[in-house]
């Protein structure tokens, strides 16, 4: 990185210094199959962030049909212990994650149109991402027209207008899945009837009255109903529903407790007839015929336009743009986050799931219900899953459950994550905030997740990565049409995103599972929910903000050291058991003590001033994904 002198915004940088970019092959920008080059500038600048433009990279900026990637010679060859995408480079971001676009002037900032094409010189450009990540290019060194050609191109191709011209459809990569059938992705009948068997909730059944989306194309083409529920009556009664999302199963007790989502009826129906029928159902399926508990989340709960709102409040406390402004946050920093009401919300989508969970525990069906039935439902839904049912605590778990009360109930994830450009689309964080929830309950309780804090960031990361079907439609009517290629478009090849091993390698996927869990714990959870009681996640929001990352310290350095030990102590165990007791450890204790000399507070995502450089022994540090799938240090009394 080199270091700009300016005053008063007059450059004077030696351009002799910066006449020419020489790139090893490792260093070019990559192309997957059936990605193609839209434009490259060269001689750009990179600035460095909160550097008030004092620290930049050259290199090459390239805009594709599927990322903007930024090669400079700085970047370093070999191995290096942060997280690594085979998809996506170090300075890269996915067109999808672009949210906004500065063209930055002398002393101001113009947001840019998406879709309008820019024709006077764009001197620096400043791009804001939805991971709260910002990159600025300078384009003083590059040619006359680099900046105007690139920002054109972002302009157009990072905001598709419809569904079929994101990357997904292009990309030419055969599919040769290794994802486990431990994950149920929820998209066949069996699937659905596997799950009530599990829960063991008598008096549901599973319907296909559905089938072929005849009766709902935002649900599911299966449906649990009460057994009482004639398919006759519930064709009738869904015509009442907002989206046509009427009450349905999605979670139980063997003691007859269901928890049920539904929408609120369309604003023109006054006689709540049809509804009552479907409650009274409802009651009936229950084996002592209780009320159920209606929770009303329109009322109770944020909409997503408030979420959104929040999110954009906290994004610029995230995203500050010069030192100046940072210091002057920092100073206010937990009375700007109040007012941004972001833990407000998660402390009241926390509330709202811990008033579920109670009631099921005392034997009584809850109905959750909602404007449009999948937003909020989606969130407290599966809060309160997590809390009660130890099985979505697992990695894999946690994943089926994302499947089925995200993907499969029809979380319009295309229009929340704002991956199709249209006025007509409420963009919204529902999911991160989901996320956010999942991450105070896992402080609360450490040992009770399978799931590690990154696990959860990257699962954020890769929402916005448009080659994997998970996180791209708005419901399963809509990605079948895509698979089948029936509205004129290629047809989709279909990638699952837990399939994590077209992104990462052994060594970070082994990051997802926590060394500590303990699947003997089988108690439900009640976390505290008051905002005195919640964090921040610094790793999530702030991991681009090389000023507030703890240099050779944080969570990090603990959660390495309880790995090291773990696998020091399963290898002894493997010893004993062989007989091998006075062999000699495979691990040598100078690599975990070299490893924590590189690593800051918020690895694995840290890059800052390229202090992990090099070859380190992270392998023989970390188990495996595998061992950790299914081992922990507080579960060898368990063998």
């Amino acid at each position: 990185m080199t270091e700009l002198r300016e005053s008063r915004f007059k450059s004077y940088i030696d351009e002799e210094e910066f006449s020419s970019i020489n790139l090893t092959d490792e260093q070019k920008t990559k192309l997957l199959d059936g990605e193609t080059v839209v434009c490259e500038a060269q001689k750009v600048l990179l600035y460095a962030p909160l550097s008030d433009r004092k620290m930049a990279t050259l290199g090459v900026l390239t805009v594709t049909t599927f990322k903007l990637s930024f090669a400079s010679a700085e970047d370093r060859d070999g191995d290096n212990c942060y997280q690594q995408n085979f998809l996506l480079g170090p300075n890269d971001a996915c067109l999808s994650s672009i949210d906004t676009i500065y063209q930055i002037g002398d002393k101001s900032r113009k947001k840019l149109t998406p879709g309008q094409n820019v024709s006077g010189k764009i001197k620096e450009l400043l791009i804001i991402c939805k991971n709260m990540r910002s990159l600025e290019f300078s384009f003083k060194l590059a040619d006359k027209d680099s900046g105007k050609n690139v920002t054109n191109a972002l302009l157009h191709h990072a905001y598709p207008k419809r569904h079929s011209l994101l990357f997904a459809y292009d990309y030419k990569e055969p599919s040769v899945t290794s994802l486990t059938k431990e994950v149920c992705l929820f998209r066949k009948r069996e699937h659905w009837k596997r799950e009530l068997e599990r829960t063991k909730c008598k008096k549901w059944k599973a319907t296909v009255v559905n089938e072929n989306f005849h009766i709902s194309t935002t649900m599911m083409s299966t449906l649990i109903v009460p057994q009482s529920l004639t398919d006759d009556a519930l064709t009738k009664a869904i015509e009442h529903f907002r989206n046509r999302c009427c009450p349905v199963w999605v979670w139980g007790t063997p003691r007859g407790a269901a928890l049920v989502r539904m929408a609120d009826l369309l604003p023109t129906i006054q006689d709540r007839t049809q509804e009552n029928t479907l409650l009274e159902h409802i009651r009936k399926s229950h084996p002592d015929k209780r009320q159920p508990h209606i929770i009303d989340l329109t009322k109770e709960c944020p909409s997503p336009k408030e979420i959104q709102t929040s999110f954009l409040k906290l994004r610029d406390l995230c995203v500050p743009e010069n030192t100046r402004i940072f210091k002057s946050q920092d100073f206010k920093f937990y009375g700007l986050l109040d007012s941004t009401k972001w833990m407000s919300h998660v402390s009241t989508c926390l509330s709202k799931a811990v008033e579920a969970v109670r009631q099921l525990h005392n034997d009584t069906t809850v109905v959750l219900q909602e404007g449009n039935g999948q937003d909020l439902n989606c969130v407290i839904s599966s809060l309160a899953q997590l809390m009660l049912d130890p099985y979505f605590r697992t990695k894999f778990g946690f994943q089926s459950l994302i499947q089925k009360d995200w993907v499969s109930m029809g979380h319009p994830f295309a229009h929340r994550l704002g991956h199709i450009l249209s006025k007509e689309i409420d963009q919204s964080p529902v999911f991160l905030l989901f996320l956010d929830c999942v991450w105070q309950i896992v402080q609360q309780y450490p040992t009770a997740f399978q799931i590690s804090e990154t696990f959860l960031t990257t699962v954020w990361d890769s929402a916005h990565i448009s080659i994997f079907d998970t996180f791209l439609f708005n419901c399963e009517h809509d990605r079948i049409l895509a698979e089948l290629g029936s509205s004129g478009h290629n047809a989709l090849v279909l990638r699952s995103v837990w399939d994590w091993s077209e992104q990462f390698s052994e060594k970070d996927i082994a990051l997802f599972c926590n060394p500590l869990f303990d699947d003997s714990f089988r108690e439900r959870l009640e976390p505290r929910t008051s905002v005195a009681h919640l964090d921040v996640w610094m790793q999530c929001y702030f991991r681009w903000l090389p000023d507030l990352e703890i240099r050779n310290g944080g969570k990090p350095q603990i959660d390495l050291c309880n790995r090291f030990i773990v696998s020091e102590i399963f290898e002894l165990k493997e010893r004993i058991d062989s007989g091998e007791v006075n062999g000699k450890s495979s691990r040598n204790k100078e690599d975990i003590l070299e490893l924590l000399r590189k690593v800051n507070s918020f690895f694995p995502f840290s890059r800052n001033n390229g202090q992990v450089v090099g070859t380190l022994p992270i392998n023989n540090v970390l188990l495996t994904g595998d061992l950790l799938d299914s081992q922990s240090i507080l579960n060898l009394n368990n063998d």
